[in-house]
């Protein structure tokens, strides 16, 4: 009985000496601030611990939803002893919930304000198709090509249509919502629909198709002539160039690296148009149709061009007429600036770890970088600086990466901001 009577005294003296807004735990002003990748797999959560040395244990709370102001209370998950914890790792189900740190020492406790996290450990779902096959499973000429992605949890990130050889098709070549066949050789290949979510996991729609378009005929001579000499001596003036040819940037930034860009010029007028051929060359300017690759054939007045960011191409336009003549170039240099913050930009297909870098934000004090291989996390790193390299070798495999500013305030912690960006980039041994 006496030492409790004891016990209570120094409880009592403590209060008079330590006042409770003493006591109270602060971070340095406030219970911990949670960081955490605001779509996450599995749930990491890190704080400061609060700078009170009167602390004796951190609890985390978590509460089904959205956090609101103050956090709803929910109920404790774990607590632990001390004041020196800083991180927790857990795998609840997927979902959207609310975290918050409560601190408390001999007296009293503090909440921290809350951070809202959504749990996703499922892959989205993805679907392609392409119209225009005759019979099915062939195509030719310029069909139509679409998809459809969906994620219930984390929200889609991005939804890629590709084209590439059976089994590669990820790597392929970037298809907008009309596929030119003319621009590869006929054979079999894959069509696909490459979704990534906002947690990191993907999924890929397939769709195997062969391109069978027909060789090109050469002109009919014609009625009265003599064959391919009396033509030419019927007809050997060839079309003018086309004109006021341009190349249209997108004025988004884009979230891939790869970059549509839009090709627009005016026909010639002539009676015996043929077609317009547009050849990329990506060396120099092509001094003829067989100077490069064909990018379009046909008699409208644009196309799309698909080039990574930082590249450099040069695009040149023929005009043939029936007979076959062919028209001085019309040329136009492409240029692509840097459109995303991020490098490696999505696309990228290394065999070494990268060094992964962004764009500076403004009043950060230090950034929070994550990065998922085949949906699993395998890094999480807080950099000071904008750009960070691996310490070790990354496995084969496809990687998907962000990265977060800690926002400087004045006389408070730092918080975090939005994310600057994410990309995806590939592996290869």
């Amino acid at each position: 009985m006496a030492r409790r009577s004891i016990f209570v005294a120094l409880i009592a003296v403590g209060a008079v000496l330590f006042p409770a807004n003493a006591l109270a735990a602060t971070a340095p002003a406030a219970a911990p601030v949670l960081t955490s990748a605001p779509y996450a797999s599995p749930l990491t959560l890190h704080w400061t611990p609060a700078e009170d040395p009167l602390n004796v244990s951190q609890s985390v709370y978590r509460a089904s939803g959205a956090c609101t102001s103050p956090p709803e209370q929910g109920g404790p998950i774990t607590t632990f002893q001390g004041n020196s914890t800083t991180d927790f790792t857990g795998r609840p189900v997927d979902g959207t919930y609310c975290y918050h740190i409560r601190v408390a020492d001999l007296l009293t406790t503090a909440d921290g304000p809350g951070v809202t996290v959504s749990v996703d450990t499922t892959n989205p779902s993805a679907t392609v198709a392409v119209t225009g096959q005759s019979p099915a499973g062939v195509v030719s000429g310029s069909v139509g090509v679409s998809g459809t992605s969906a994620d219930a949890v984390s929200g889609v990130a991005s939804s890629v249509l590709h084209a590439g050889a059976p089994g590669a098709c990820a790597s392929g070549q970037v298809l907008t919502s009309v596929w030119d066949t003319t621009a590869m050789a006929n054979g079999t290949y894959e069509v696909c629909n490459v979704v990534t979510d906002n947690a990191g996991h993907s999924a890929t729609a397939r769709l195997t198709l062969t391109i069978a378009n027909l060789a090109p005929v050469g002109p009919a001579a014609p009625l009265g002539s003599t064959g391919t000499a009396g033509a030419a001596a019927l007809d050997r003036v060839a079309p003018k160039a086309p004109t006021k040819l341009k190349a249209v940037l997108p004025r988004r930034k884009q979230r891939t690296g790869i970059v549509p860009v839009r090709l627009r010029w005016v026909n010639p007028a002539a009676d015996d148009l043929d077609r317009v051929v547009a050849v990329l060359n990506k060396v120099r300017s092509p001094r003829a149709p067989a100077d490069g690759r064909v990018i379009y054939r046909g008699r409208g007045a644009s196309a799309v061009l698909s080039l990574r960011v930082g590249q450099r191409a040069h695009v040149a336009l023929f005009a043939f007429d029936h007979t076959g003549n062919v028209s001085p170039p019309a040329r136009v240099p492409v240029t692509l600036a840097a459109l995303v913050p991020l490098r490696p930009l999505t696309g990228s297909v290394l065999r070494a770890a990268p060094r992964l870098s962004w764009k500076a934000h403004r009043r950060s004090a230090y950034y929070n970088l994550q990065v998922f291989r085949n949906g699993k996390r395998v890094l999480v790193a807080w950099p000071s600086r904008t750009s960070y390299r691996p310490v070790r070798t990354l496995e084969a495999g496809t990687y998907v990466w962000y990265v977060w500013p800690a926002v400087r305030h004045k006389g408070a912690s730092p918080t975090f901001g939005a994310l600057i960006g994410r990309a995806t980039f590939v592996v290869r041994p």
